[in-house]
């Protein structure tokens, strides 16, 4: 039987994972965590669950993540919470997030001009192509927004926040308009997000997970992999910390490539065009996050976006609103959070400034906050997910999942070719990459048995 070791225990490894074991390969997963989930691993914090950053499933039925699940037949594993209570808070008002094209004429917090000119923006987006998309890779979505008044402009950041967890200047058209056609229902897409009702954002790697352990296949936690072995251009194995050489048809790497190649391999392996290549993904997004608890209820809603520069906070979170399961009865979670400088998350009196601004902002927008408020908790993370969405770096220059010349070796994950950001992007590198590791199994078999 044809072995497969994978390295990581994220989304796109046990995406990878899951969709080879329902092809009846045999599959190893070495993870260095004595956890799964990867960068979406939660932790249990004061009997509430904290995910590791704020994330949300895009375009709920039609996401990567949910084809996956789809294939290997386990979705109704996965009970899905909806998230689609969002709004806009702007000069003490509310406004309801528009969930298509149509609602942007309802969209009050813009003028009415400004409504018929975002929708001849947005329309045309909608209903363009990916081809036509890929046009505008190398383009600004700041060559859009910088032309629109302010109101409108404070539309498309909250657009991004909660997209792209970033701002217009660091987005492509190219990906902005990807994402528009994915979430237009006239041409299969939707608008929905969903969170797991279990609470956790981990609850799906963990379900993959255990579908594979249930194939009889391995899901190494604690484990290590100190180099991957390359002989005559060919994979042959790996060797763990301990030094054991673990034989392997194929290896499949889910962490970043710029790391990955100069930890895992011999110096002789890749030229120096090539690491040069990759260095340029190393391009990182960092953000601060707080996580509030209040002894009471202080919104219904689920997403709120301040709209408005004096506003540190870009997205105000209501996990408990999105599903009770993460908080103990009588409390109630938020999160608040906003992009920063990289140097910000390596300096601990910048969280707090950052993360106190925050806390007055939510108590000036709910009255009963501050009084409510039982702990806080701010985090900050670099996350590697730039190369996702700048112009220039968008898919088509990340990571490619195959090496040329090196036979049985494959990369996946947010920093190789994909679609979208984050783990909607690692899965689908995953569905990307499956077949690319099938054919090369059944090309070495067909081989085999004509010598």
């Amino acid at each position: 039987m044809k072995e497969v070791v994978i390295i990581g225990a994220g989304v796109s490894g046990l995406s990878t994972g899951a969709l080879l074991s329902n092809e009846g390969i045999s599959v190893k997963i070495f993870e260095k965590s004595s956890k799964v989930g990867g960068r979406t691993t939660s932790m249990a914090y004061r009997n509430h669950i904290l995910d590791n950053g704020f994330h949300i499933m895009p375009f709920y039925k039609t996401s990567a993540v949910y084809q996956v699940l789809e294939k290997i037949g386990i979705t109704s594993r996965l009970k899905l919470a909806l998230v689609s209570d969002i709004s806009f808070f702007k000069d003490k008002k509310f406004f309801k997030y528009p969930k298509g094209i149509a609602d942007i004429l309802k969209l009050s917090i813009v003028p009415f001009s400004s409504r018929i000119k975002l929708l001849r923006i947005l329309a045309p987006m909608a209903f363009s192509s990916m081809k036509k998309a890929e046009e505008l890779d190398d383009k600004s979505l700041t060559e859009i927004t910088n032309k629109l008044d302010s109101n409108t402009k404070s539309f498309f950041d909250a657009v991004c926040m909660l997209a792209f967890a970033d701002t217009p200047e660091h987005v492509s058209l190219g990906e902005f308009v990807r994402t528009m056609i994915r979430a237009n229902p006239f041409k299969g897409g939707t608008s929905e997000f969903a969170y797991p009702d279990e609470g956790g954002y981990d609850k799906i790697c963990e379900k993959l997970s255990d579908f594979i352990i249930e194939k009889n296949n391995q899901v190494k936690l604690n484990s290590s992999i100190k180099k991957i072995v390359i002989k005559d251009n060919k994979v042959k194995g790996v060797l763990n910390n301990q030094g054991e050489f673990i034989k392997a048809d194929s290896v499949v790497v889910t962490y970043p490539a710029y790391i990955a190649v100069k930890q895992l391999f011999d110096e002789n392996v890749f030229d120096q065009e090539f690491l040069s290549k990759v260095e340029k993904l190393n391009k990182t997004t960092s953000v601060v996050e707080t996580h509030f608890c209040t002894s009471e209820k202080i919104d219904d809603k689920q997403i709120v976006f301040p709209m408005s520069e004096k506003y540190t906070s870009k997205g105000i979170f209501f996990i408990s609103n999105m599903t009770d399961k993460v908080s103990p009865p009588g409390e109630h979670l938020l999160m608040a959070g906003t992009p920063v400088p990289s140097e910000y998350t390596e300096n601990p009196e910048k969280i707090k400034e950052i993360s106190k601004k925050m806390r007055e902002e939510i108590a000036e927008i709910y009255p009963n906050f501050e009084k409510s408020l039982l702990w806080e908790r701010p985090m900050a993370w670099k996350l590697v997910e730039a190369v996702v969405k700048e112009p220039g770096m968008v898919w088509k220059q990340k990571m490619p999942h195959e090496i040329k010349n090196i036979k049985g070796l494959y990369f996946v994950g947010d920093s190789t070719v994909s679609y979208g950001i984050g783990t909607d992007s690692a899965a689908h590198s995953s569905l990307l990459c499956h077949p690319k590791i099938m054919k090369q199994m059944e090309t070495e078999q067909e081989n085999f048995i004509l010598n």
